[in-house]
């Protein structure tokens, strides 16, 4: 019985490699110009698909950062600075409250309340915002878990306090050590991390878009390369699909050069307001540790351990040690001449203040204990409370100056980011169209 052997070898004929030469009949194979025009136009359109992919990468990558650091962050970071002043604030208002004697004034009362409340909500509004595994919660639950202790010492010295009994004061005293060394540092350490991870923010959202600039200006010049060496085989003029499709990306490249500029530059503006801010912000925290110290000093009636040292530390912070420097120096160089006006009427402000506190001492040190309660927390204009009083309001004006312009600043940023990740993607692959379509136009001539 004889087989056919016919089936067989056909089969084996279809597994085996295409011969040389069958690869070189392909169309993009081959020494042929329009096999070297398909290579050359598939070689650009994937030039012109990176480009659009790489674009919208990092511009999707620029403008979650910047929204990111104009969203969650910065709210942590204000958010922080707001609760720091809140119980800085209500600690100031506690001492003073105390030096009354029996019931404090309703009004520093009211404040300190007020102080509280502010501080509890913004507590809330941070545990909320802050992920399970980031570095502040362990500083909020810090905060939160000490805050109702300091309450309680508070209470229970202003109520030794209305009976007259010395044992107040070191529940007074206690209470603030609290405050002073385990409450603030937390929140003033929250506070810190938020700012580092708004600047790393920011700094990705201006940073030099070194890759797209890479792809797109490769592609560009392979582009302008191919528009060249073609006109001058076909002594014609420019390939039309070739110049539309270096024309685009010129535009994509002046898009992201200019987006990156504005970008840039009002996110060093804002950076430096945010400076601004944060010293202003540090100078306003220890001015009321210093308003506090002065009270906690007339409490102890300069006895025992207390000590004016704590004002002079605070208020050398705010100055300087030469009176023109310190916080108020730092704020003033990052401010820039808009916000210099405000920053001299808060040294001129404290300046005061510095004063009216040495006429408090004065009268201390004599043993007019009286009059120098009076002149700490009377109604003399020219006495420590009004002077402190209008030295924080002028720190409160000038915050507000600042962070105007901070949030000015970035949202200009975010606007010049706008289209950013869609525009120069579209342009890009409309440059990849447009090179393929030319490539095209020059295989048809030889068909």
């Amino acid at each position: 019985m004889s087989l056919d052997v016919q089936p067989l070898t056909r089969a084996r004929a279809a597994f085996q490699p295409r011969p040389l030469s069958r690869l070189r009949s392909l169309p993009v194979a081959g020494p042929s110009t329009p096999a070297r025009l398909l290579r050359l136009g598939a070689v650009l359109v994937v030039g012109c698909l990176l480009t659009a992919a790489v674009s919208l990468g990092s511009g999707l990558s620029r403008q979650s950062a910047t929204a990111e650091g104009d969203g969650r962050v910065a709210a942590l970071s204000m958010d922080a600075a707001a609760l720091y002043r809140s119980l800085a604030d209500a600690d100031a208002m506690a001492t003073s409250g105390y030096v009354a004697g029996g019931v404090e004034p309703a009004t520093v009362r009211a404040r300190y309340d007020d102080d509280l409340a502010q501080a509890a909500e913004r507590l809330v509004r941070a545990a909320g915002e802050l992920d399970a595994a980031d570095p502040g919660r362990p500083l909020v639950a810090t905060v939160a878990g000490q805050l109702p202790v300091y309450s309680g010492l508070i209470e229970t010295a202003r109520f030794y306090n209305r009976q007259g009994l010395p044992l107040g004061q070191s529940y007074l005293g206690s209470g603030s050590r609290l405050m002073r060394e385990t409450v603030l540092p937390a929140v003033e350490q929250l506070r810190r991390q938020q700012s580092v991870t708004l600047a790393d923010d920011y700094g990705r959202g201006g940073a030099i878009p070194f890759a797209v600039l890479l792809v797109c200006g490769a592609t560009l010049a392979a582009l302008l390369d191919a528009g060249m060496r073609e006109r001058r085989r076909t002594k014609r003029t420019v390939n039309p699909g070739l110049g539309a499709a270096a024309g685009l990306l010129v535009v994509a490249m002046l898009w992201w050069v200019t987006a990156t500029v504005v970008t840039d530059a009002r996110l060093d503006a804002a950076i430096r307001h945010g400076g601004a801010t944060t010293a202003l912000d540090d100078a306003r925290a220890a001015v009321l540790q210093a308003r506090s110290n002065e009270s906690l000093v007339l409490v102890a009636r300069s006895g025992g351990s207390a000590s004016d040292a704590g004002f002079t530390g605070q208020l050398t912070r705010v100055l300087g040690t030469d009176g023109t420097g310190g916080l108020l120096g730092t704020a003033a160089d990052d401010a820039g001449p808009d916000g210099a006006g405000a920053i001299d009427e808060v040294r001129a402000a404290a300046h005061r203040w510095q004063q009216a506190h040495q006429q408090v001492r004065q009268l201390d040190d004599a043993g007019r204990y009286t009059d120098a309660v009076a002149a700490a927390i009377g109604t003399d204009p020219a006495g420590s409370r009004a002077t402190f009083e209008r030295l924080d309001a002028a720190l409160a004006g000038a915050l507000a100056t600042q962070r105007a312009a901070l949030d000015a600043d970035a949202g200009s940023a975010s606007g010049a980011l706008t289209g950013l990740a869609i525009g120069p993607m579209v342009l890009a692959l409309l440059a990849g169209a447009a090179a393929a379509a030319g490539i095209a136009l020059r295989v048809r001539e030889y068909r």
